[in-house]
C-alpha cells in the first residue's frame, strides 16, 4: 500500500517536473540569446477527463468500488453472525472468556469495520490516481515534441493562468496525439484481504526494525 502511494506521488511529481524543469532550462537559453519567452498552456485536467483513456476511468473505477463494497458488506455479515453465535453460547462460557470475547466483538464492530472502510476508501482513491497518472506520464513525450517544434520556453497549466490567448493552448493538440497513442488504462482491482495483508506485513517489518 505504501509503495502504491509513493508510486502515485512520484508519477505526479514527474509530470509537474517535466513542465517546470524543462521550461526553466529553455527559458535560460532563450534569455541568454536575448529572445522573448514563448509561452504555451495546457489543461492537465482535460487530458484526464477528455482523453479516450481518461473517459474509461469512471466506469472502471465504479466496478472496483462495487467490488470493495461487496467485500465490506460480507465482513459486516460475518461479524453479525459471530455476535449472534456469541449471544447464543455466552452462557456456556466462563466469565473471563465471555468478557474477552464480548470486548473483541465490540471493538471490531465499533472500530474494526469503520477502519476497514476508511482504509479501502484511501486505497480506492490511490488506484484511481494511479490510472490518471499514467495518462499524464504518457502525455510527456508528446508535450516535449510540441515544445521543441514551437520553440517554447514556458509551459503552464491553464488552471493556473487567468488569461491566455487561444493559440497558446496546446491541450487539443496533445489530446489528439494522446488518443492515437493510448486508448485505455486500467484501474487496479484491489481487495480487502490484499490491503490488510500489506498493512500486516508493513507492521511486522516496522516491528522487526524497531527491535534491531
Amino acid at each position: 500500500m505504501k509503495k502504491q502511494f509513493f508510486a502515485v506521488a512520484g508519477a505526479l511529481t514527474l509530470t509537474i517536473a517535466g513542465f517546470s524543469v524543462g521550461s526553466m532550462i529553455s527559458s535560460a537559453e532563450a534569455q541568454s540569446a536575448g529572445n522573448a519567452p514563448v509561452i504555451l498552456t495546457i489543461s492537465r485536467a482535460q487530458l484526464i477527463q477528455q482523453s479516450k483513456a481518461g473517459k474509461g476511468i469512471p466506469d472502471k473505477a465504479e466496478k472496483v468500488r462495487e467490488s470493495i463494497q461487496r467485500e465490506l458488506e460480507s465482513e459486516a455479515e460475518k461479524l453479525t453472525k459471530e455476535i449472534e453465535d456469541f449471544q447464543k453460547n455466552s452462557s456456556l462460557m466462563s466469565e473471563e472468556v465471555r468478557q474477552q470475547k464480548q470486548q473483541e466483538l465490540m471493538g471490531r464492530q465499533q472500530y474494526g469495520l469503520p477502519q476497514q472502510a476508511q482504509i479501502m476508501e484511501r486505497a480506492f482513491g490511490t488506484a484511481v490516481q494511479q490510472a490518471q497518472a499514467k495518462i499524464l506520464v504518457e502525455s510527456q513525450p508528446i508535450i516535449a515534441d510540441i515544445i521543441k517544434n514551437r520553440g517554447a520556453t514556458i509551459v503552464l497549466d491553464s488552471a493556473d493562468v487567468m488569461y491566455a490567448a487561444t493559440d497558446t493552448d496546446i491541450t487539443q493538440e496533445v489530446l489528439s496525439a494522446l488518443d492515437r497513442k493510448l486508448d485505455d488504462v486500467e484501474v487496479e482491482q484491489i481487495s480487502l484481504a490484499q490491503i490488510m495483508k500489506q498493512i500486516e506485513d508493513l507492521q511486522k517489518s516496522q516491528q522487526e526494525a524497531s527491535n534491531n
